[in-house]
């Protein structure tokens, strides 16, 4: 399912009220944003249909058939559908190295940082939830501010819980919770302030 598709008008709403409230007992921004995919993988699905490629043509030759003409057309054919079956996300997820698709989520979610904006924040105290479905993974990232007061692994509850969430198919209430315990864990180092103006919007980012 496509990260556009997996949060229905009424989920938004829950989401976007969820960090709202999350807000209001803490002068930090909370952004949740969850993508279908961190990259394309197309180095990936072109090694994946080359080797394909390469098979269907170990296999023509070794056969008693006459495979001088049209070999290379079907070689090219063969790794056409290779290419575009890898894009199956299902099967890509077993195709990437989980290296390689930690470190894309993990680039993905420092440039999805910086360009929503949660390195503006007054005091430093923007938090992004970044959910990458194809690679299975949750980042959490905090700004200088909050990186300075909390403990190392104060994030690894969250992240669980948000992964198992999906996996049951409880995505909405997993991320409304996720929200909820940011705020929480915000709610003592940074409380609100006097007058504390919602720098960021609310809503759910795809």
């Amino acid at each position: 399912m496509r990260a556009e598709e997996l949060f229905d008008p009424r989920a938004r709403e829950q989401i976007e009220a969820a960090v709202q409230e999350a807000e209001r007992h803490t002068s930090g921004e909370i952004v949740p944003m969850v993508v279908t995919q961190s990259h394309d993988y197309a180095g990936v699905r072109a090694v994946a249909a080359a080797l394909l490629a390469f098979a269907a043509g170990v296999g023509v030759l070794a056969s008693p058939l006459e495979a001088s003409r049209w070999l290379p057309p079907l070689q090219v054919a063969v790794f056409a559908a290779g290419y575009a079956l890898a894009g199956w996300r299902p099967l890509l997820f077993w195709l990437v190295p989980r290296s390689r698709g930690a470190w894309h989520v993990d680039r993905a979610a420092k440039l999805a940082f910086v360009e929503e904006g949660l390195v503006e924040t007054r005091d430093r105290t923007g938090i992004l939830i970044f959910v990458s479905l194809l690679e299975h993974r949750v980042e959490i990232l905090a700004d200088r501010g909050i990186d300075a007061c909390v403990e190392d692994g104060t994030w690894d509850g969250v992240v669980r819980h948000v992964l198992d969430g999906i996996r049951t198919g409880e995505a909405e209430h997993a991320l409304c919770q996720a929200i909820t315990e940011c705020g929480r864990l915000l709610a003592t180092p940074f409380p609100p302030r006097g007058e504390d103006p919602n720098e960021l919007p609310n809503q759910l980012r795809s």
